[in-house]
């Protein structure tokens, strides 16, 4: 038998395998070492497989993900590039799914035995407690009113209308709308202020806040 011969009798079964099971299989070198870790992404558990070999990341596999499809996967499997190439977990998140980001960031740290107690009180999740359903809400921005419309579909905001605001037109209310998608995104009131905007963001939090009752 030939050394070619060998080597398809051993590689070709493998994948078979890797086919069969949707190409989810690892060859992991002789010197790599693989940590699992779980953490919570925006539609549930974030589950991961880190591959280490001579102290440095090599792969990140996603073993499991309940995020929204096209988004909140993709969004991971960026900020997994990211990781890997900075050979850090001090990375950005994905733009529109931070949650998803950031529960894959510590998916990961969890894996390598990272604590990061303030990570995970950034974004605290709010605990919707009005039944689904559209709830409107007020507060004083910059310069009068803001008031919103959120709707709530199974426990979760889905969309934040802004109604009315009274702030610098190309500030106030670009602010107020970058505010409104990062509360979305997060499922959370406990967010950054705009820069240069602060009191437009606030408000837009506060009305959020009045409208949801919380």
């Amino acid at each position: 038998m030939t050394k070619q011969q060998t080597i398809a009798i051993v590689i070709l079964p493998l994948l078979a395998i890797a086919i069969l099971f949707g190409g989810n299989i690892i060859f992991g070198g002789p010197d790599s070492e693989f940590y699992e870790g779980t953490a919570e992404g925006y539609g549930g558990t974030i589950r991961v497989r880190v591959e280490m070999a001579e102290e440095e990341i090599v792969s990140i596999q996603i073993l499991e993900i309940n995020d929204t499809p096209g988004l909140g996967d993709t969004a991971a499997d960026k900020v997994i590039e990211r990781i890997i190439e900075a050979q850090s977990t001090d990375v950005d998140v994905a733009t529109g799914a931070t949650m998803s980001s950031l529960g894959t960031i510590n998916a990961v740290k969890n894996a390598l035995g990272i604590e990061d107690e303030k990570a995970a009180e950034v974004f605290a999740p709010f605990i919707i407690t009005v039944e689904d359903g559209e709830y409107e809400g007020v507060a004083k921005g910059f310069d009068g009113d803001i008031k919103v419309k959120a709707e709530v579909v199974d426990g979760k905001v889905t969309k934040i209308d802004l109604v009315e605001i009274n702030d610098t037109e190309g500030l106030g209310d670009t602010a107020a709308l970058k505010t409104l998608d990062k509360i979305i995104d997060t499922q959370s009131l406990e967010i950054d202020t705009v820069t240069g905007a602060t009191a437009s963001s606030k408000g837009v939090i506060d009305a959020v806040r009045a409208a949801l009752q919380l």
